[in-house]
């Protein structure tokens, strides 16, 4: 396929995980081998803790510089897809009720458009429904996403 980007970092992160599932598998029923203050897996668990840490070390470090470093957000998209969510509707029931609030977000996700612009394709700021400033509260996504 052409242009295809192998993930090899991803899949191989996965079979780490993979494998330090089972390492602490074998930590778990290693445990249970004891008997008078004596446990004869305590050498195989110490090798499977010291075995996941040196790999999740390695696959975290390979992320790190192969994968996350130079990755940049796209601000306009990440935006639009924030905007456009149909759940971004839910703080308009209060000002329109839920029925209108539904219709908008229907209408958001047929026409692929924010939930703003769905609001203003629909005529709910012509007719006076809505105002510029409850419909700047109602959608202000950043404000959504913040605690309290």
């Amino acid at each position: 396929m052409p242009g295809k980007v192998n993930p090899v970092i991803c899949e191989s992160a996965i079979q780490v995980s993979a494998q330090v599932i089972g390492n602490d598998t074998t930590v778990a029923l290693s445990s249970t081998n004891g008997a008078f203050e004596l446990n004869v897996g305590i050498p195989v668990m110490a090798a499977n803790v010291l075995e996941s840490i040196r790999l999740l070390t390695n696959t975290s470090r390979v992320m790190s510089d192969k994968m996350i470093k130079g990755l940049t957000a796209n601000e306009e998209r990440a935006a639009f897809l924030a905007g456009a969510s149909p759940s971004v509707v839910t703080p308009l029931n209060k000002h329109i009720g839920y029925e209108a609030a539904a219709e908008i977000a229907k209408h958001a996700v047929k026409s692929k458009v924010t939930v703003r612009e769905a609001v203003v394709e629909l005529g709910y700021l012509e007719r006076g429904d809505l105002t510029e400033e409850q419909l700047d509260e109602a959608l202000d996504v950043k404000r959504m996403t913040q605690p309290g």
